[in-house]
């Protein structure tokens, strides 16, 4: 029932809608000074994330072959296509209809930002710009949540049947989607003024990191000592069995451990040193964000695996 195909389509959904989210709001945060418009309240917000435009121009391309890519997953794993076309204009709501309808919102103002940012002198008004982030936040939220919930609404699968899987999903997809909106950053202007957003991405991605760490091991520990043998047989499964690289060296080491280290590391230099990344730590800061993808991928190929465990 589930391959490399749904797996790969749980973690590049989960990712892209992760930084449709961060991208969203950043475009939210930009609109006043990329169309001169007189400074809000929050003036001073604005300014300490103001971004140049190449940040946006490679970060929405990124973002939308992300949702683009597990769109795709989605498609080749039914079989047949229109069987998404069916799910999509079901006049039954569900959980995986929202989900679906997320997922195309989502992939939708993704395309849009990707287009107005490589196409040189389109013009649009800020108030498109604002309606279609928030509309972008606010489906890339319920497509973080989304991935998740797919898992969870499955009443054959014990181990899945827990509110902590989407808890646990997506933190890890808003951590994705920060690392990936990371790298667009380093790839952009790491030392201007594309440099400013690093600091509180990373601040931001440390919280998630503890607080996904959290929400895994509550996972996996009432799974383990839960009363159905089951949803235990399951959990063995994933720390002790056939999953355990994944879960331990891919997702624990990899996803959680070693980045939290190098954003903690990049945390201390931060006060006490000057404001300017050396090139060392910026290479550790870029590296980390690579290896939260790859424990993004791990993680839920080590929970499928040990689902579909009998």
């Amino acid at each position: 029932m589930f391959n490399l195909l749904t797996t790969g389509y749980l973690f590049l959904g989960g990712a892209g809608a992760g930084a449709l989210v961060v991208l969203g709001a950043l475009e939210c945060a930009n609109v006043r000074r990329r169309f001169a418009l007189p400074p809000a309240r929050a003036a001073r917000v604005e300014r300490a994330l103001a971004l140049p435009d190449e940040f946006f121009a490679r970060g929405w391309p990124v973002c939308f072959v992300a949702l683009a890519a597990g769109m795709l997953c989605l498609l080749v794993d039914l079989g047949r296509p229109e069987r998404l076309l069916n799910l999509l204009t079901s006049p039954e709501p569900s959980a995986i209809a929202v989900g679906a309808y997320a997922l195309v919102l989502a992939l939708a103002c993704a395309g849009v930002f990707s287009l107005v940012e490589l196409l040189d002198g389109v013009r649009v008004r800020p108030a498109v710009v604002w309606g279609a982030a928030v509309a972008g936040v606010a489906a890339g939220l319920v497509a973080v949540a989304y991935t998740g919930v797919l898992l969870q609404g499955l009443a054959s699968v014990l181990f899945w049947q827990t509110p902590l899987l989407p808890m646990l999903f997506s933190l890890s997809s808003l951590s994705c989607g920060i690392a990936v909106v990371l790298v667009a950053a380093f790839f952009a202007d790491p030392e201007g003024e594309a440099g400013r957003i690093v600091r509180p991405l990373v601040r931001a991605d440390a919280a998630l990191i503890v607080l996904e760490a959290a929400a895994a091991a509550l996972f996996a520990g009432l799974a383990l000592a839960g009363g159905h043998p089951g949803a235990a047989a399951s959990a063995v499964q994933l720390v002790d069995g056939s999953g355990a690289p994944a879960w331990w060296g891919g997702f624990v080491l990899c996803g959680l451990a070693v980045p939290l280290a190098v954003e903690l590391a990049f945390a201390v230099r931060e006060r006490s040193q000057a404001r300017a990344l050396p090139p060392a730590l910026r290479t550790a800061l870029a590296v980390a964000a690579v290896l939260v993808l790859v424990g993004g991928f791990s993680m839920r190929s080590a929970i499928v695996d040990a689902g579909m465990h009998r």
